[in-house]
């Protein structure tokens, strides 16, 4: 796997809406370099539903983009990570925080959270999948696909390399 996330927003800046995420977002997991076709999960506070996901489902090609409102709570850690990195998973984009992070670090998934949190919330609430999501100025759905790189994350409505 070989791109450059400038080189993509030249490329194909005339023939493809390509969004930028903000760059608030920093990596906690070891893989810099990733893409994938993205799956969409919107969580209330708790994990449950991205934790069932990524223990039970092959994740190859995916990266996996959570939005749990900024809720200060971890939303994944090390345990999250594992089970991505057996499942396949290139990626997962959070917005919100992370923890275990001195573990995370060495997992070969990419991991993109604006913070980090120790604490989690062990409530069981309610999650969706495969919705529109709307933070920090960009509209991801399911099927849409990222780039990412040491410049930053792009997300397109299909893969252009």
């Amino acid at each position: 796997m070989s791109f450059s996330t400038a080189d993509i927003c030249d490329d194909f800046k005339d023939k493809h809406k390509i969004q930028v995420l903000s760059p608030k977002f920093k990596n906690y997991g070891k893989k810099t370099l990733f893409e994938g076709e993205v799956i969409t999960v919107k969580l209330d506070k708790s994990n449950w539903l991205l934790l069932s996901m990524l223990r039970d489902e092959r994740g190859d090609g995916k990266v996996v983009v959570v939005d749990v409102n900024q809720e200060f709570y971890g939303i994944v850690g090390d345990r999250l990570m594992a089970f991505a990195k057996k499942n396949n998973y290139e990626a997962i984009i959070i917005n919100g925080y992370v923890r275990d992070t001195n573990e995370t670090k060495n997992i070969d998934v990419g991991l993109l959270a604006i913070g980090t949190c120790p604490q989690r919330n062990f409530d069981k609430t309610e999650g969706s999948r495969d919705i529109e999501l709307n933070f920090e100025g960009v509209n991801i759905k399911s099927g849409d696909y990222i780039y990412a790189d040491c410049d930053g994350v792009i997300i397109t409505k299909n893969k252009l390399v």
